[in-house]
């Protein structure tokens, strides 16, 4: 039973609540810039929130410290666990994904407060513009999965160290202040709050940092100073496996169980099931954080602003996966490796009454639990992709969202059909071929202007929606032409019966390459990263993120467990969890990458008899700590990569359909450093 205190409910409903059901939307923060009072409200109402009290939970500072460090009570909620383990945050675990809800629903709620006493504070002549405008605020996402219009893989806007805005004061013009996305300044750094990290045979100084980092200048510094082009670059060269990943993720038969798409603990060794939402949560939070940045240590990671945009993205695709998926949100597990939290029993049953701690519901006496907040209009939001009172029925919204998740990440698939232009989606992004990510960008109107398509077949895809398309068209063109004269209409039937002659498209059939990694989550009593490579790449460690030839970075967060270091972690269930030796898994997709080689001619073509004898050869992996230094890879305790392929039909008429039938080739990794066994 959680203490009286802090009831979460999220923002409210708009009043008058709207006839149709409608919510306000969470959108894109290049899409919530476009909206130039919202956005105003959104950044002056988070840096007034990052200046209250950090003593305060409901400060900035207080609520980012549920997540790790400081480890201690928050809200008056204490540990009903009797071993003492601390820490309330749920990774490698089931609950990863429905813990995380409540807890942007509380941040929101106190950023919405913020943002209303800021509209509040405008002069007569502006404020009910103002005020209008914070009614519906919500917090953006940063969907670091869809090409972007700019082409910036990193929101420029995160990026900057200043930005203009218009404060009640400055009588409608605007003035220069700090970027409150850029950066969180403490004020200060509360004693004994942090402790410095070692790596290697360094250390990372979080306890004398006095603001975020991102990509450190120097990790062992007290003097290092932020990197954003470091950023930029690095999202840039890993876009092309964050996107298939996220593709893979939604459309692969194999993660329709909640279970499987849910969390990156080693369930099954099958190929087929190693991937993850949290698997692609922590590289990006690797890719953004860098060695030694906040945002690369859970620990720290929710002190850092872009950390909010990050998991309001991941609840969005947990949300779309749960719209496609509508009756396999359910789970019933016992917690056998004997993890716990500071409130959870280890070996106790987590389901989906099991309490999320420390979120009070709407009654302040009970945790929020997952069946509780299956949906989020429990906390009074949707996004652009989950308006389902837009639809008249179930499958026309799933059919929607489908479609949509082709549009934004089907950049592989895509490559190998024409049909990808005719997708209708519910969304402000963009996208491209995957492997020309880095380049290339398309221009799709916001979702104010995208109209919902008529009813079709579940089945039916971008072809009945691009028919349907074709057929209002002639049908306007028919009222808005001249009669047909009977020569017209002789030569409209020759055409039709030369079409019927005409060989008819068939369905083809592509080879997806993944490489799959497996490891001891703390075995190395840090955390670390997993780099693979296609092709030649430089000895440089620190250019490894932004070469070309990398593909993508797994991220390990292990923890330092041993007893009496000065670094120990505070979480509770990491100790357990290093105790059972706990092993994580993720994927690395290569078709994008191999893709490009085949484009280059260094690879004949993407048949398994080239590709395979390619991998073998081009095909590499490294290691690095926290702190950005190397590591042996014979030395990480677990560690296997392995390549494995599935087949993908793109059909006639449909979606991309994958097999989820994967088959393992451990002759391309085997016989090196941490290769799959012969």
């Amino acid at each position: 039973m959680a203490a009286v205190n802090h009831p979460i409910t999220g923002p409210p409903k708009p009043s008058p609540a709207p006839a149709d059901g409608s919510l306000p939307l969470r959108i894109e923060i290049r899409d919530l810039q476009k909206n130039a009072d919202q956005w105003n409200l959104y950044l002056l109402g988070l840096d007034a929130f990052k200046k209250l009290d950090e003593k305060s939970d409901l400060s900035y500072y207080g609520i980012a410290g549920i997540h790790g460090r400081p480890y201690r009570p928050w809200g008056g909620v204490q540990g009903d666990n009797p071993s003492g383990w601390q820490g309330y945050c749920t990774h490698t675990s089931i609950l990863f994904a429905p813990w995380h809800r409540p807890y942007l629903a509380l941040f929101e709620q106190q950023l919405y407060a913020s943002v209303q006493t800021i509209a509040s504070e405008f002069p007569a002549e502006s404020k009910a513009r103002y005020q209008a405008a914070a009614a519906t605020f919500r917090i953006p996402y940063w969907d670091w999965a869809a090409t972007p219009e700019d082409g910036g893989f990193f929101p420029n806007v995160v990026g900057s160290k200043t930005v203009n805005v218009i404060t009640p004061t400055s009588k409608g013009q605007t003035v220069s202040i700090p970027n409150p996305l850029y950066t969180n300044t403490f004020h200060p750094l509360l004693a004994g709050d942090f402790v410095s990290q070692k790596s290697g045979s360094s250390t990372i100084p979080y306890a004398k940092w006095t603001s975020t980092l991102r990509y450190p200048s120097n990790p062992t510094s007290t003097a290092a100073v932020s990197q954003e082009n470091q950023v930029f670059q690095t999202m840039s060269t890993q876009f092309a496996a964050i996107q298939q990943n996220v593709n893979i993720l939604l459309t692969d038969p194999n993660y329709t169980d909640f279970t499987t798409f849910s969390n990156h603990e080693l369930i099954n060794e099958d190929p087929g099931y190693q991937a993850s939402l949290e698997d692609i949560h922590n590289g990006i939070h690797g890719a953004v954080g860098g060695p030694g940045g906040h945002m690369g240590d859970l620990d720290y990671s929710a002190f850092d602003p872009v950390f909010w945009l990050h998991h309001v993205n991941v609840d969005r695709l947990f949300a779309i996966w749960q719209a496609i998926n509508p009756t396999q949100y359910t789970f019933d597990r016992v917690d056998t490796l004997g993890g716990g939290t500071f409130v959870i029993q280890a070996n106790s049953d987590e389901n989906t009454t099991t309490g999320l701690a420390p979120f009070n519901d709407k009654s302040g006496q009970n945790y929020w639990t997952s069946a509780a907040v299956t949906s989020t209009e429990t906390f009074n939001y949707a996004y652009p992709e989950t308006q389902r009172w837009l639809f008249q029925s179930n499958s026309d919204y799933q059919n929607s969202i489908q479609n949509t998740i082709q549009q934004l990440y089907g950049g592989v698939t895509n490559n190998f059909t024409d049909n990808s232009n005719n997708f209708t989606a519910q969304s402000t992004a963009t996208t491209a071929p995957a492997i020309q990510a880095k380049a290339d960008t398309e221009n799709q109107k916001p979702v104010s202007d995208v109209v919902p398509a008529p009813a079709v077949k579940e089945d039916s895809g971008f072809q009945s929606i691009g028919g349907l398309v074709h057929r209002i068209h002639e049908v306007f063109h028919q009222e808005n032409s001249p009669p047909k004269t009977d020569t017209d209409r002789r030569l409209d039937l020759e055409a039709e019966v030369a079409d019927d002659h005409k060989p008819q498209p068939k369905a083809t059939t592509y080879t997806d390459y993944i490489a799959n990694i497996k490891t001891s989550k703390h075995g190395l009593g840090e955390s670390f990263r997993v780099h693979i490579f296609l092709g030649d790449f430089t000895p440089q460690l620190e250019t490894w993120h932004t070469q070309g030839a990398l593909v993508g970075t797994f991220m390990a967060f292990g923890k330092n467990t041993t007893p009496g270091d000065e670094d120990e972690t505070g979480c509770g269930k990491c100790k357990k969890d290093a105790t059972r030796d706990v092993y994580i898994t993720g994927t690395v997709p290569l078709t994008a990458q191999i893709i490009s080689e085949v484009n280059k001619g260094n690879c004949p073509s993407m048949d398994k008899d080239n590709v395979l004898p390619y991998l073998t050869k081009n095909l590499h992996w490294r290691v690095t700590l926290a702190d950005g230094t190397e590591y042996p890879r014979e030395d990480v305790p677990g560690l296997t990569i392995t390549v494995a392929t599935t087949e993908v039909t793109i059909p006639v008429h449909g979606r991309p359909q994958r097999s989820g039938v994967y088959e393992t080739h451990p002759e391309v990794t085997a016989g090196r450093p941490a290769g799959a066994s012969a």
